[in-house]
């Protein structure tokens, strides 16, 4: 358990969060938290982005696409 202390941070209340919790959750400067209270509990955890498929392909180009692989035969029970 590591306990901190709350500051004033402007008009509003922070904490810091230790380097070895930002470590273990693979936290950068920047990324979003969602903020939950659950049993009078404070619970922070990594907000993950939900893109669409037009913003998640939109620095593509045909130049980009490749041909289909051949793996060769069929060496167990796969379907193709």
């Amino acid at each position: 358990m590591i306990t901190q202390k709350i500051g004033m941070w402007g008009n509003s209340l922070g904490i810091r969060l230790p380097q070895a919790i930002t470590q273990q959750v693979k936290l950068q400067e920047g990324e979003l938290l969602n903020i939950v209270i659950e049993d009078n509990k404070i619970i922070l955890t990594p907000a993950k982005p939900k893109y669409t498929l037009e913003e998640l392909l939109k620095n593509a180009s045909s130049a980009m696409q490749h041909d289909e692989l051949d793996w060769g035969e069929s060496v167990g029970e796969e379907i193709w």
